[in-house]
């Protein structure tokens, strides 16, 4: 067991450490660093820069956890390349594996799956709701088609979801927004001269 601010305390030391460069060259959360660069020469001199960082306050890497040049990579739950990011295939078949939930605390289990990759369901809230209502206080828990149709639709919706794309700052951002009475939904994309499809880049 650790102390309850040690995370807080190591994500400040990192902050520390590599000033200056967060959202420049790399990305930070706690021990997981992702270095991006636009090309391999400076990969190579990111690289360099991040370590020679790391020297002086006496942080360690762990070379069988490290990934170096790849194309992609997963980073906090999300695969993630040079354009998109998109669930990994690993996560997307345990959803699409995990059992009917048979009481509360299952559901709030399935739940967290659910929500933490509702960036890529469209009209998440509405499709969720037969399952959330289940957690209001005075309900009981009782499983009926109505949920284990939300439960169906969202698990093909994951497995089936949409990639999304990298903003491009030079494009013309669109938002598209609907409601209904059980959510509000909306749809952050770009039209791309140079490419014919749509790229959505939040739901």
């Amino acid at each position: 067991m650790g102390l309850k601010t040690a995370p807080n305390t190591f994500q400040m030391l990192m902050d520390k450490v590599l000033h200056g460069l967060k959202f420049k060259s790399c990305l930070c959360y706690l021990d997981d660093v992702l270095i991006f660069s636009d090309t391999f020469e400076k990969h190579l001199s990111d690289l360099k820069e991040v370590f020679q960082r790391f020297r002086p306050a006496r942080l360690k890497l762990e070379p069988k956890r490290c990934s170096f040049a790849a194309s992609s990579c997963v980073f906090l739950g999300h695969l993630i390349s040079k354009d998109e990011i998109r669930p990994p295939h690993d996560r997307v078949k345990a959803i699409s594996d995990y059992p009917r939930p048979k009481n509360i605390k299952e559901l709030r289990r399935l739940l967290g799956l659910f929500n933490w990759f509702r960036k890529f369901i469209p009209n998440y809230s509405a499709l969720v709701f037969p399952l959330t209502r289940l957690l209001k206080k005075e309900q009981i828990f009782t499983w009926r088609s109505e949920q284990e149709t939300a439960f169906n639709d969202l698990k093909h919706k994951l497995v089936n979801s949409d990639i999304l794309s990298f903003p491009k700052f030079d494009l013309t951002f669109r938002l598209s927004v609907d409601t209904s009475a059980r959510g509000i939904g909306y749809m952050l994309y770009q039209l791309d001269p140079d490419d014919e499809n749509t790229k959505t880049t939040y739901y």
